[in-house]
């Protein structure tokens, strides 16, 4: 915002500011002086401006045509409606403070942190000079909207609602966020309730409480995290709970009896974790410890294993014997501790650019890059499996890395992990529970039309030797759109995507527009998942509307519809209201992978 009618507004308040307490200013400087020295100039006062979510709304009167009196009523009456962050809040997400030895870096590094939080939609930091020895601080602040009715619906053949929930996620402005949600994708039903405080207690110790009903049982899940601060912070703590009775279920191949295969599975987990970091912003080494619990159950097998068809999972039968051999080798209960150890080289800066996932708000890219290398053994007795004791040494590979130009972002990441059983060979070779996940996007804005964001980007993942249940399907949201998401089950698949999003405007000033084109096309493998097959190359085309409210927001809302580039497409097409599938704020995340993941218990505290 540098350089903007409300930086100079502000900037004209402070020089009264300044006339009147320059004398004070100065007694207060000697004061910090005497405390701290400091090369260069100290830091007097700091002023937060936290401002609501629409700038000052101008009296429509007279001239002004019934469009632009609504649009101001409007505008009014969501800043009545909006309670703004508090300035008590704001003030301990700085790392600086009054007192202080000015330091630029401080500054742009609480600048981000501020933008990184989800209630905050703009955030500006910057100094105005008092003398040669002093510097006020003024910190000025944007609000999101946070009280969020949020709907998204799907249509391939038939219609879904697939989550409806009711949030506020800032609650009377202390960072709190409270909400109510129902999630139904197929298996999945979740109806819960959620808590999350940014500053327990007025600290910065981020906390986390829910729980609920799904479709077999209940899930509950608790956490205090203490994350690493920025790129400044040198500890991190913290420790979690979570407990989930549920469905995996397996999608089957076209022309199958039954659309999908479900397995019960229960998992209990816990972790107590703590991290440090040696050195300086752009060049830090991480060490870290986690002991670590783990519970994996089938109770339900084999009588429990569940057949639905037509994708009717309130209404289904029994599996017949060779569904359920299908599935056998992926179940493998276990009950363990793990020591986990982390080492780590972090050399990692941030570039902002406007416009690359949001319509028109700034965003923080990382770029440099980043090493991460995990390793975990059980310990204790040896815990039960169906084929004997269960020992087993585990180790994983993170690595990022990112550049940018004046218009163009790249970044990508790679991870692999797998583990080694201790107590008897593998069933396939030295190596068991093998996943891999692979992402690069290249954003580019180009300068003759600079309503244009190209993005370009390719996306792999892939299991081998799977002890767990696992599997992917190449179709759905995060593959390959147009198809639906149990099309194409496979054990691994690569998946490239360009989309062109262009900006339209934002009308009335109430929210942002935005059109977007996108093409997908991928292939995926069957290696040896249950029901697998090989899906041969597949593409897709679509296009949407993306939406951002208010205006100037950085969440994105979209309305897709893909259709796949073969014979029968638009019969097969697909309707979605969601969120950006390709997203440098999510990262490379891989939901499928995910739920077969053995979690990474550093995860929580390390920073993006």
């Amino acid at each position: 915002m540098t350089g903007t009618p409300a930086r100079w507004t502000i900037c004209a308040a402070l020089a009264c500011a300044v006339a009147q307490h320059h004398r004070a200013s100065a007694q207060e400087t000697a004061a910090s002086a005497g405390r701290r020295l400091c090369d260069g100039p100290a830091i007097g006062r700091v002023f937060v401006e936290n401002r609501t979510i629409y700038s000052a709304v101008p009296d429509s009167a007279g001239s002004a045509g019934s469009a632009r009196r609504l649009t101001d009523w409007l505008r009014s009456m969501a800043n009545r409606a909006h309670r703004r962050t508090g300035k008590s809040f704001i003030e301990r997400e700085l790392l600086f403070e009054a007192g202080d030895c000015f330091d630029p870096m401080l500054l742009e590094e609480s600048e981000r942190i501020l933008r990184a939080l989800p209630f905050i939609a703009d955030a500006d930091i910057y100094p105005v000079e008092v003398g040669e020895r002093e510097v006020h601080v003024v910190v000025d602040t944007h609000d999101e909207w946070t009280l969020k009715l949020d709907g998204r619906f799907e249509f391939g053949g038939r219609l879904r609602v697939t989550q409806a929930s009711f949030r506020e996620e800032n609650l009377m402005g202390t960072g709190t966020l409270l909400g109510a949600y129902l999630i139904e994708e197929d298996e999945r039903r979740d109806l819960g309730l959620e808590f999350r405080a940014l500053q327990l207690a007025g600290t910065r110790l981020d906390s986390r409480v829910g729980g609920g009903r799904t479709r077999t049982g209940d899930f509950v899940y608790e956490s205090v995290t203490y994350p690493f601060v920025g790129e400044v912070g040198k500890w991190a703590f913290g420790e979690s709970y979570s407990q989930r009775e549920d469905l995996f279920s397996y999608a089957s191949p076209a022309g199958s009896g039954f659309t999908h295969a479900n397995l019960p599975i229960r998992t209990r987990r816990a972790v107590a974790v703590l991290a440090r970091r040696f050195g300086a912003p752009g060049d830090l080494s991480i060490l870290g410890a986690a002991l670590s619990w783990e519970d994996v159950s089938f109770d339900g097998f084999p009588d429990g294993v569940t057949v639905v068809s037509g994708f009717d999972f309130s209404n289904s039968d029994s599996a017949d014997a060779a569904t359920v051999e299908e599935i056998r080798p992926q179940v493998n209960g276990r009950r363990a501790w793990r020591v986990n150890l982390l080492v780590g080289k972090r050399n990692v800066g941030f570039v902002t650019r406007e416009g690359l996932d949001a319509l028109r708000a700034e965003q923080d890219v990382r770029v440099g890059t980043q090493a991460l290398g995990t390793v975990a053994t059980t310990v204790g007795g040896p815990a039960w499996e169906p084929e004997g004791g269960f020992h087993e040494i585990r180790g994983a590979v993170s690595l990022f890395a990112g550049t940018a130009g004046d218009r163009w972002i790249v970044n990508s990441e790679l991870s692999v992990e797998a583990a080694r059983p201790l107590s008897r060979p593998a069933r396939d070779g030295a190596f068991r529970d093998v996943l891999a996940e692979v992402g690069a996007y290249f954003y580019w804005q180009p300068a003759r039309v600079p309503r244009h964001t190209v993005v370009v980007g390719v996306s792999g993942v892939g299991g081998w030797n799977s002890s767990l249940p696992f599997q992917l399907t190449l179709g759905g949201r995060y593959a390959v759109r147009g198809y639906g998401r149990e099309d194409f089950p496979v054990a691994r698949r690569l998946v490239a995507h360009m989309e062109d999003r262009i900006t339209l405007g934002s009308p009335f000033g109430l929210f942002d527009l935005g059109l977007t084109l996108f093409v997908d096309a991928g292939a995926g493998w069957t290696g040896g998942v249950p029901f697998g097959t090989d899906s041969g190359l597949r593409a897709a085309a679509g296009a949407g509307l993306r939406f951002g409210f208010p205006a100037g927001a950085k969440q994105v809302i979209r309305v897709d519809l893909a259709a796949p580039l073969s014979a029968g497409g638009l019969r097969e097409r697909q309707f979605r209201i969601g969120y950006d599938v390709v997203s440098l704020l999510t990262g490379f995340p891989n939901f499928q992978a995910r739920r077969s993941r053995i979690s990474n218990p550093f995860a929580a505290i390390l920073s993006h």
